[in-house]
């Protein structure tokens, strides 16, 4: 029987229940957080595993709802370098280094598409050669978990009145020499300052990637957009600026890891926004915003967690981009959501049980080699939650 000092009827219910989970196992779709903390992709749908590129563009640009599940290298360039994703999609990969070569687009007014553990590329100069171009109205899209490197253009870029995206646990990088030397400009929200449809659009959360060798400008460069940057970390020395908040812009930067950079936040735009906590700036030159920013912005509808922003450079290092494992899930969620569906139950209960007095990462909270009394305490203090 298991003695623990706690208060309430349900961690009572609690202690009973976890005798008869000990030995049950589940797993739950994990859901999406930030601004696109509705997406739910392909769920529900028929998941496919492709290998080669006609079948990935077939899936991809069906009507239908799909988990596409990408094995191997898919090389666009034999359906004209790009993809027109429809509704209703995750995109996944699986197995060792799966590798999107081309450009994700999305046709017009698509919504509810996840993107996760991929490596992707698109290495050829011009406007054309984004890695991800979120544009057109598209809106609920999560791309997590991939690792996106030199695009001729940006890697993922957010434009023309798409809405409700989150990117989280990227990472991107350009090799020496990039595809585009003049053109190492990473994410772009908000394409143009006469883009006046972009008003009450462009709600983008990035969270825990990764800026890392010779990323140069737009982590993220924003116009019209309210966009929520907590627990990034940037190291790309040499670069020429950071974060740039544009025309009309709001951004909440909070929690961010700035290691020898030049302007990690550049002077922002007169008719913007920018309210900065927390963020350190190591080695860094040109700093314009360290204390809380003077402007009042928007308060994101969603609930998060924000590590220690002296973690961050040892836990995003650690977790970012597709071929990193998956981040422990007290980074992202309450501690015992093992299903990550934004809510600590019967069903994370089960999962707790199968890391009983294991030293299991993914449960192990304080470190200590063995999952205990300690962690049962936390799951219950979140229960339902």
């Amino acid at each position: 029987m298991f003695l623990v000092r706690m208060t309430g009827m349900k961690k009572i219910l609690l202690c009973v229940a976890i005798a008869i989970s000990l030995s049950c196992t589940t797993t739950g779709v994990f859901a999406a957080t930030g601004f696109a903390n509705t997406t739910t992709g392909g769920a529900g749908g028929t998941t496919v595993t492709v290998t080669t590129t006609v079948n990935f563009r077939n899936y991809v640009e069906s009507t239908a709802t799909y988990i596409v599940e990408v094995s191997g290298d898919i090389n666009l360039s034999s359906v004209g370098g790009a993809v027109q994703i429809r509704s209703n999609k995750t995109i996944r990969g699986i197995g060792t280094s799966p590798k999107i070569i081309g450009n994700l687009r999305f046709r017009d007014d698509a919504t509810n598409i996840i993107i996760e553990n991929l490596t992707i590329t698109n290495p050829h100069a011009g406007d054309l050669y984004d890695g991800i171009s979120v544009r057109d109205r598209i809106t609920n899209v999560f791309i997590n978990k991939c690792t996106v490197y030199d695009c001729g253009d940006g890697c993922i870029d957010i434009t023309n009145e798409s809405d409700n995206v989150t990117v989280s646990w990227c990472k991107f990088y350009y090799s020496n020499p990039a595809p585009a030397e003049d053109h190492r400009f990473v994410n772009l929200i908000g394409a143009s300052d006469t883009d006046y449809g972009d008003r009450g659009k462009l709600h983008v959360t990035m969270h825990h990637n990764w800026w890392s060798s010779r990323c140069d400008e737009r982590m993220p460069r924003v116009r019209f957009g309210q966009v929520h940057v907590y627990n990034n970390y940037f190291n790309c020395s040499g670069n020429n600026y950071c974060i740039r908040p544009g025309l009309e812009a709001q951004l909440l930067v909070e929690s961010n890891y700035f290691s020898s950079v030049d302007e990690p936040i550049d002077e922002k735009d007169p008719n913007s926004l920018l309210q900065c906590r927390f963020n350190f700036f190591p080695g860094c030159t040109h700093i314009y915003y360290i204390a809380n920013g003077p402007d009042v912005v928007f308060t994101p509808p969603y609930s998060y967690i924000t590590n220690n922003v002296f973690d961050v450079p040892a836990i995003v290092q650690a977790y970012a981009g597709a071929d990193a494992p998956e981040p422990p899930h007290w980074l992202d969620y309450n501690y015992g959501d093992f299903t990550r569906n934004n809510k600590v139950d019967i069903d994370d209960l089960s999962e707790f049980g199968g890391y009983w007095l294991t030293d299991a990462a993914e449960a192990d909270r304080d470190g200590d080699g063995v999952v205990n009394f300690y962690e049962f305490s936390l799951l219950a203090g979140n229960w339902q939650q």
